[in-house]
């Protein structure tokens, strides 16, 4: 199995608290059946521009620049397929009354093209698009 993580799921190891049963899933399961949707990139940096300059954005921004290592190969981008799906899964969505968020839609659309199982705390928003879940909260 191989699964797209959500950046509460990725970001949950950098809480000053972090949820054990979180950090165990990710440590149990097999680095290379992880993967990161550029979409969580882009949150992770959004968040850091928001931060005034500390020393908590200098070791976030650290964390980000190893993840952004780690994770190399096993980050997807935005294809045309994944754009196809995310346009066929946002439309069913609408139209069955229960739209998502686009980033929730492009992150579920990653998931479906990829065959990937979205994992995520957030179930909810992601019921619309009928991709597997996995909460790693739970």
């Amino acid at each position: 199995m191989k699964y797209l993580l959500d950046t509460c799921v990725i970001s949950e190891l950098v809480k000053p608290v972090p949820y054990i049963k979180v950090v165990d899933w990710l440590n149990e399961t097999p680095s290379d059946a992880l993967f990161l949707s550029v979409i969580t990139i882009g949150e992770i940096r959004k968040g850091l521009m928001k931060l005034p300059d500390s020393k908590k954005k200098e070791r976030l921004t650290g964390w980000l620049n190893t993840l952004l290592d780690e994770y190399n190969e096993r980050i997807i981008s935005i294809d045309l397929m994944v754009a196809e799906n995310w346009g066929f899964l946002q439309g069913k969505a609408d139209r069955e009354g229960s739209p998502m968020a686009a980033i929730d839609g492009l992150l579920a659309a990653t998931a479906y093209t990829y065959s990937l199982i979205l994992t995520t705390r957030n179930e909810s928003d992601f019921v619309p698009s009928g991709v597997p879940m996995i909460n790693p909260w739970k």
